[in-house]
């Protein structure tokens, strides 16, 4: 969605265009990954897929089918509310929060990496990380204290500092270019990836 709207609305040149557009792959991987739990993520995959072969970068906005484009955003919306039917209402809410928080990383690591100049990115996602962040640690505190056992929470106690820690370290990386007034770089927010994907697997192995 966050690619979607810097190339149909965000004010760049064609070969900017042309290199967020060359970042479209990444998405057609992480999709193809997604069809192996959930058959209903071929059809983004196949939209978002269209849509990057057919389209001549920097031409996104001039020539590009964009309802194709829109289309995609909807069926990977839909593809997400189809895997919340098993899910209870603070998986559930988790759930949305990682959508955010990963999306918004994964976005802002594509956009640096394709050096926009549309910097008002670099600081609107690390703070939608953080609030992110700052909700899943409420929940996921809510879940201990509510759902899970008091003998498996201390059993789990090493994973559920872990994954604090872990989305902690994140979250202090991914704004340290804010804070030090710096340019971001691409190995920093590879490194909040990791660091994420570590946190969301602790927590994973408590319950």
């Amino acid at each position: 969605m966050i690619l979607t709207l810097v190339l149909t609305k965000g004010e760049i040149c064609p070969g900017q265009r042309g290199r967020v557009h060359k970042m479209l792959p990444v998405l057609l991987l992480g999709w193809l990954i997604a069809c192996i739990n959930q058959p209903v993520a071929l059809l983004p995959l196949l939209g978002v897929g269209l849509f990057t072969f057919q389209v001549k970068t920097g031409k996104t906005r001039d020539q590009g089918p964009l309802k194709l484009l829109y289309a995609s955003c909807a069926m990977a919306v839909l593809s997400w509310l189809m895997t919340l039917s098993s899910l209870s209402w603070s998986e559930k809410a988790q759930s949305l929060i990682a959508v955010v928080m990963f999306g918004a990383a994964l976005a802002h690591l594509l956009l640096t990496q394709s050096r926009t100049r549309l910097q008002a990115f670099h600081r609107v996602l690390p703070a939608a990380g953080l609030v992110s962040a700052m909700l899943s640690v409420l929940l996921f505190s809510g879940q201990l204290y509510y759902s899970v056992p008091q003998a498996q929470v201390e059993s789990q106690l090493l994973a559920i500092c872990a994954a604090l820690l872990l989305l902690i370290a994140a979250q202090v990386i991914w704004v340290g270019h804010i804070v030090l007034a710096k340019p971001v770089k691409v190995w920093q927010l590879s490194g909040v990836l990791l660091l994420l994907s570590a946190s969301a697997g602790c927590q994973l192995s408590v319950f």
